[in-house]
């Protein structure tokens, strides 16, 4: 295999018959790939590259809160069923992680469908 220039994003890549790895670039003599309409140039693929910056940084926020509650609920959990009370800190993260998480992916969905 040869290596060749991508047409996107100028990039080094082992010549394939599918396309750039790094930017996503199908080549178009790939009748196959081609002919799905989700893995056209231009397409509506969710990619890191056509997703907004903040929405990634908040879709990492959600799963870091999300895992964070999880983790200290589960750790902190013991010591509350003692006392027969429930730790609502770490539940509100957890609760509230996932959420944000749902709603930032929607978000990300909606605004690269358009």
């Amino acid at each position: 295999m040869a290596i060749e220039k991508c047409p996107k994003c100028e990039d080094q890549v082992l010549d394939n018959k599918h396309g750039c790895p790094g930017c996503g670039y199908v080549k178009s003599s790939d009748s196959e790939q081609s002919a799905e309409p989700g893995n056209q140039p231009g397409g509506n693929n969710i990619t890191t590259q056509n997703t907004a910056k903040n929405l990634q940084v908040q879709g990492l926020l959600s799963v870091l809160l999300f895992v964070a509650g999880l983790i200290w609920f589960f750790l902190t959990s013991e010591d509350y069923q003692q006392r027969d009370e429930i730790n609502v800190i770490p539940l509100v993260m957890f609760i509230v992680g996932f959420v944000w998480y749902v709603v930032t992916r929607f978000r990300i969905w909606s605004q690269n469908n358009k």
